[in-house]
């Protein structure tokens, strides 16, 4: 069942729709606000709104790399098969 919820990371609200656990999702958000500002504090220079276009890109390749290392598994079971 879908449910919506609010959050607030880094001073910025977003309201979700989410067929996952509200807990895991705001899990997630704790998560991100303390990426956050991690990055913000490690800089004297870099803002909010870098910092959360630092973790997107971060996340995004983190993502992709893990993808491209699921096929590549894959691929070798299927070989191994």
């Amino acid at each position: 069942m879908k449910e919506k919820l609010t959050l607030v990371v880094s001073g910025i609200k977003i309201d979700i729709v989410t067929q996952d656990d509200p807990e895991y999702v705001k899990g997630l958000g704790r998560l991100l606000e303390k990426r956050v500002s991690d990055l913000v504090i490690s800089s004297t220079t870099r803002q909010k709104n870098e910092a959360l276009l630092l973790c997107a890109l971060d996340y995004l390749d983190e993502r992709n790399k893990l993808k491209e290392e699921n096929e590549k598994l894959k691929e070798e079971i299927s070989r191994l098969k």
